[in-house]
């Protein structure tokens, strides 16, 4: 298709564009719709598709012929015009018909959304400090516990049991907020383990103590930030019945159990010790990592730009269908989400809506850096990350590489590759005291 496109108007990020094709990809394109519609049309006396082409014509008439062809043009008339341009749509493209006459050029003007223009401040070395956390006696205390837990048996306790944090208790409740049941907040056999801080704080904490067999009364206030609007801040009594509980047995920790969970320990000293060194190199890591992310994000302060609201509706799209793809995989649809949880879409998306603009933030940021600095992927740089995904999955670098062998996924390995070494770039060149 003989196609030539030039910018007409760009204003924020509103852009215009006068695309033109040549008057043969017209009729080509009425030719290609004529086909189309002898398959279609019935006339009497013609067969489908023997119906003459002029007889088709009069039939559909010139100006609905006419738009037909040009909806057949349009895509790929679209595609050259954005590669010609160079530029970035994120919406739809709105079409006005300037010309279209047989015998003449095509002519229209498409007006689209683009990619905001970001104007980088500071991105190389970024000063921010390290913040380690040293690891305590409790810390390790508490790494034991998750050694023996890992090895405990399970018991069910007896009634009249006073119940601990760690304990999983099978549950009835059901709240009021000024003696009215709001929706969402009764269930029954409900398994809760206390102290895991999946209900509403303070909700667990007041389970502790109370006996197997026993009601108790809860009283809780809902965080300001709460997902249900109606709940926001409220007072709610929960009125809660334990019907049992389960307990972990925990093994003793002495040298025998050192012996058992670790091969470069022999005594319960060696064991704290090595876990103290350890949780010393995780937090240094830990620490390294969180400088980086405050180098970044103070990276994306920087910079200027003035994002779409289509962009951030489209992050939050993506963020949905991430979300229900984590629900699934608990057993869980997003409408029994919303059920549970006494909330809507449009709330989830309203709580979203902050970190969906950052995160379209840092897209652009680190893209206008690849463009700044030129940052290039070449070959190695995308089999490194396909064998990644290669070594994930237990197969063959080849077999990954045939798979994604199409050419618009070989660009987004490529896209990721160079976004990561943007990241690298901010990373490597910060400065961390």
């Amino acid at each position: 298709m003989e196609v030539n496109a030039k910018v007409l108007n760009h204003e924020g990020n509103e852009l215009t564009m006068e695309v033109t094709a040549a008057a043969a990809d017209l009729e080509q394109a009425i030719a290609v719709t004529l086909r189309k519609a002898a398959k279609e049309v019935k006339i009497p006396g013609f067969r489908p598709g023997k119906v003459p082409a002029k007889l088709l014509e009069g039939y559909i008439g010139e100006h609905a012929l006419l738009q037909e062809a040009l909806d057949e043009m349009l895509q790929p008339l679209y595609v050259e015009a954005v590669s010609q341009t160079e530029i970035f749509p994120v919406d739809r493209p709105h079409v006005e018909v300037v010309q279209l006459k047989r015998g003449d050029e095509v002519k229209v003007n498409i007006k689209v959304t683009v990619k905001p223009e970001v104007e980088l401040g500071q991105y190389k070395g970024i000063e921010v400090t390290k913040e380690v956390y040293v690891p305590t006696e409790e810390d390790i205390d508490q790494e034991i516990k998750h050694m023996q837990e890992r090895i405990a048996h399970i018991i069910d306790l007896p009634e009249g049991t006073a119940l601990e944090n760690g304990d999983t208790a099978i549950i009835d409740f059901e709240g009021f907020v000024d003696d009215v049941p709001f929706e969402g907040g009764k269930a029954e056999k409900y398994s809760l383990t206390l102290g895991s801080n999946t209900f509403i704080p303070g909700f667990e904490d007041q389970l502790v103590g109370v006996k197997t067999g026993e009601a108790a009364d809860v009283n809780v206030t809902f965080p300001e930030d709460y997902h249900s609007e109606d709940l926001k801040g409220k007072q709610a009594l929960f009125k809660v019945f334990v019907h049992e509980a389960r307990r972990r047995d925990l093994p003793p920790v002495d040298d025998d159990f050192v012996k058992d969970m670790r091969e470069d320990c022999d005594t319960v000293a060696e064991l704290r010790e090595k876990l103290r060194e350890e949780l010393n190199e995780k937090a240094e890591q830990l620490a390294v990592q969180n400088a980086q992310n405050k180098a970044l994000e103070q990276v994306v302060a920087n910079a200027s730009m003035d994002i779409p609201a289509i962009m951030i509706d489209d992050r939050l799209d993506q963020m949905l269908q991430e979300f229900e793809g984590q629900l699934q995989y608990q057993g869980l649809t997003l409408e029994r989400f919303f059920q549970l949880t006494n909330s809507t879409r449009a709330e989830w998306r309203a709580a979203q809506k902050d970190r969906a603009e950052e995160a379209v933030k840092q897209d652009l940021v680190l893209e206008a850096i690849v463009k700044a600095e030129d940052i290039q992927a070449d070959e190695a740089d995308i089999d490194k990350q396909m064998q990644e995904i290669a070594d994930s999955y237990g197969k063959p670098l080849a077999e990954i590489k045939a798979t994604f062998a199409n050419n618009d996924r070989l660009k987004f390995f490529e896209y990721n590759v160079k976004m990561l070494k943007a990241i690298e770039l901010i990373n490597t060149s910060a400065v961390i005291s």
